[in-house]
């Protein structure tokens, strides 16, 4: 198993995104180079037919990549990610295996991610690629028609945002002690005058906390450079257990947000440790 890997500097955000397929009245692909969860691109798609959405990244200087993440999609546990760097196949992968939106009620999609209806996907390239053109086809036979049950997945694909560009990961992973995937609910919950419980439903966030308890001396310092490059107001991508399976357990701790100011401890000499909070976007 792969250590966990950080993806701070987002190359989607340098590129002109585009898709084959937008849904009429839908957002361009544009807003998927946004940090509100709350939009999403929606691709067109027909009722009963297999959907797919092709997003193409296109860049004036090449770019490295070896790592994508999509945080918030309403993609189903039948769907598929294939990737394509300058025109040469990358692979494809189950997208979202064991995908939480199975147990979510209600429909899903974008207006259901400020409340944990979505799902998270990463794709891991076997090797750093440099490329002008990145395209990255979702395909997803899960889909049913919003009319038949209140609970299916509807014939579009919302995705609100595309992270790509070339992970660091140190030479340890994440310590199991201190690693924590938090669920963050606003609701207001109080009792009225006639003893009822009530609920003012609010929103569900994320946190994740995690301790790198055991650094070397190229991981601090490159992990330095990575905080004082993102600071706690850019938004950055983590997998704490990626795999090129796509498990839940990677799923359940992938995380994209702003980071809280963290403190950097000496074990001895040359060897360090960090503890991290990242609060979901």
């Amino acid at each position: 198993m792969a250590n966990i890997r950080i993806i701070y500097d987002n190359a989607a955000e340098r590129a002109t995104i585009t898709a084959n397929s937008t849904a009429n009245g839908g957002l361009n692909a544009s807003t998927l180079n946004t940090n509100t969860k709350s939009l999403a691109h929606r691709s067109g798609g027909t009722v009963g037919g297999v959907l797919s959405v092709t997003y193409t990244l296109t860049w004036t200087t090449s770019e490295e990549i070896n790592g994508i993440i999509l945080p918030a999609t309403n993609l189903s546990s039948n769907a598929t990610i294939q990737v394509n760097a300058n025109g040469v196949n990358q692979g494809s992968i189950t997208a979202c295996t064991n995908t939480p939106l199975n147990n979510y009620s209600g429909i899903k999609n974008v207006n259901s991610f400020p409340y944990g209806g979505l799902s998270k996907s990463a794709f891991w390239l076997n090797s750093t690629v440099t490329c002008s053109t990145l395209s990255i086809t979702l395909t997803d036979t899960g889909k049913t028609n919003i009319t038949t049950t209140g609970n299916a997945y509807p014939d579009y694909i919302d995705c609100s945002r595309i992270i790509c560009g070339k992970y660091w990961e140190p030479t340890i992973g994440a310590s199991k002690d201190g690693l924590e995937f938090i669920i963050e609910d606003s609701t207001q919950t109080t009792r009225n005058d006639s003893g009822d419980l009530v609920s003012d439903r609010g929103t569900i966030s994320e946190r994740l906390n995690f301790n790198l308890s055991i650094l070397t001396k190229s991981d601090k310092e490159q992990l330095i450079k990575i905080i004082r490059n993102v600071g706690s107001y850019k938004n950055i991508a983590i997998s704490v257990i990626p795999s090129s399976t796509n498990t839940r357990d990677e799923q359940d701790y992938i995380i994209y947000g702003k980071r809280d100011s963290s403190s950097l401890g000496y074990l001895v000499h040359n060897y360090y440790s960090n503890s991290f909070s990242i609060t979901g976007w």
